[in-house]
């Protein structure tokens, strides 16, 4: 049979047998290497007069290969080994372009945005995933964990029993749920799914990270170490984990391991915003400005978004006694801070509440619906509010808090009521959920509404007293009143936000 791949024997075994090559044949060799020269010539030097144009007369470029699905997500293992998650996702999410029937990748995708901070986008493409497949127990799992990371441990539970119910055997599922348990304040249910999650799996990367968080909670923090470095020798070089071992390693008093860490996340990952944050703010706390900037800044280079960077410089600067830096480093960290909050605004909800109305749905829901959450943090969040009746669509931008929503359908108003709309997932600084005032549809039973979230929970008082404090000694107390408030409705008893406005309101 013939083999392809088999070596040939030569036909002629010594120099000697071989013919002269004709002159003829050569000839024709040197015709045709010349006349490829001259094609080569005018395409890559001539004027392109006969080359394929555009109806612009614009020359046509040559096809290039696309890459596969199957190829794309090969990338992104790459890229995850390699601890780069963004470019991770963004490998899935261009493979599911192309195979958007794919609910593995979805999961996938879905798992490593939330361990690259945006736990928003991994719970729309989980919801993608479990709505392609409802019975694939990985895909459960990673919404439940979307959940726990968005601040919802109840749902997480809900979620991930649902995974373990479809697969008892995945220890992913039961070490997110021991993640949910901890976070929801059960240690004992906590400690036996981490225990089973270890037994089917002792070497899985989310396993051995969950359970020194779940060590961590409980104080354990020499044991979360010890967890957080088996997690760290699978040869993943992922920043969370980096992080929470420097974290650990701080809570016990060992800044110098802890910036080790750091160091050794940095070069593992050069680029990490979060590990060059995390440096930065390690080098302030021990009064080394000049390293503290360069890597401040160098995070904000590379994520510009980084608002925790922004506030972290801002303090640098307070404390250099430079307000007039540290004024607009705090404002970009408050915005986008806040921002950031209201991109993870999960739902909205419709109700019809009776006046005066409380801080606290009671009525009747008319209308909800799920956010879609984009691929990028900037754009605006959409969601379709569905009800009995009730049908209408809503828009939030987390940049400035502006929101629109347009009802059809609504039931007209008994005397004494309105209708409220809801923010599911959005918080006011006092903790209280975000809503609307009480809205009156028109006689044909639509509403439209245009309105705005104002201050919403995020980042710490910290960033807005020194705001204030910065105006203040700046002699601008008229500027400082807005920060002093919010810090005020984030804490009333806070002992700096209560002197910041005393020192600004004295006389």
């Amino acid at each position: 049979m013939y083999d392809p791949y088999r070596p040939r024997r030569r036909r002629y075994p010594s120099f000697r047998e071989r013919r002269r090559t004709p002159f003829w044949r050569l000839f024709l060799w040197f015709v045709l290497i010349a006349a490829g020269l001259l094609v080569l010539y005018y395409l890559y030097f001539g004027t392109g007069e006969h080359l394929p144009t555009t109806a612009e007369g614009t020359l046509t470029p040559f096809p290039t290969p696309t890459p596969s699905s199957v190829a794309l997500a090969a990338a992104a293992d790459d890229a995850y080994w390699q601890g780069r998650l963004e470019e991770a996702v963004a490998d899935y999410e261009a493979a599911l372009d192309l195979e958007p029937e794919q609910a593995e990748l979805y999961a996938q995708a879905a798992r490593l945005a939330i361990f690259a901070g945006r736990p928003q986008r991994g719970l729309q493409l989980a919801r993608e995933a479990t709505a392609l497949a409802p019975d694939n127990a990985f895909a459960w799992a990673v919404m439940g964990m979307a959940y726990d990371w968005l601040g919802f441990p109840e749902e997480a539970i809900r979620n991930t029993q649902k995974a373990i119910d479809l697969d008892p055997t995945l220890a992913q599922a039961h070490a997110y749920l021991a993640e949910a348990y901890v976070d929801a304040g059960n240690w004992i249910a906590a400690n036996d799914e981490i225990e089973t999650a270890l037994e089917l799996d002792g070497s899985n990367v989310d396993v051995l990270r969950n359970h020194g968080y779940v060590l961590e909670v409980q104080g354990n923090y020499t044991g979360a170490i010890a967890a957080y470095r088996q997690a760290l020798a699978q040869h993943v070089p992922l920043p969370h984990i980096y992080l929470a071992l420097a974290r650990n390693q701080e809570a016990l008093g060992l800044y110098q391991k802890a910036l080790q860490t750091y160091e050794e996340a940095l070069q593992r990952l050069p680029d990490d915003p979060a590990i060059l944050d995390a440096i930065g703010w390690a080098y302030l706390l021990q009064g080394d400005y000049g390293q503290a900037e360069k890597m401040l800044l160098h995070a904000l280079e590379v994520a510009p978004d980084n608002w925790k960077a922004s506030g972290h410089l801002g303090t640098l600067y307070f404390q250099r006694r430079n307000y007039e830096d540290a004024i607009p480093a705090f404002q970009q960290a408050i915005r986008l801070g806040e921002a950031a909050q209201r991109s993870r605004t999960l739902s909205l909800r419709l109700t019809r509440e009776s006046l005066p109305m409380g801080d606290e749905p009671t009525g009747e829901t008319v209308a909800e619906g799920n956010f879609t959450f984009p691929r990028d943090n900037r754009s605006p969040l959409r969601a379709v509010l569905q009800g009995e009746k009730a049908t209408g669509i809503a828009r939030l931008d987390p940049l400035d808090g502006h929101y629109a929503i347009a009802v059809e359908g609504l039931e007209p108003l008994p005397p004494n009521s309105g209708y409220v709309l809801w923010f599911d997932g959005l918080l006011t600084p006092e903790r209280g959920p975000v809503h609307s005032e009480a809205l009156t549809p028109d006689a044909d039973g639509h509403l439209s509404y245009n309105g705005v979230t104002g201050p919403v929970k995020g980042p710490p008082i910290e960033f807005y007293y020194t705001e204030a404090l910065c105006y203040y000694f700046l002699d601008q107390c008229d500027k400082a009143e807005p920060y002093i408030q919010v810090a005020l409705r984030i804490d009333p008893e806070d002992a700096n936000a209560l002197e910041t406005a005393r020192l600004c309101h004295a006389p």
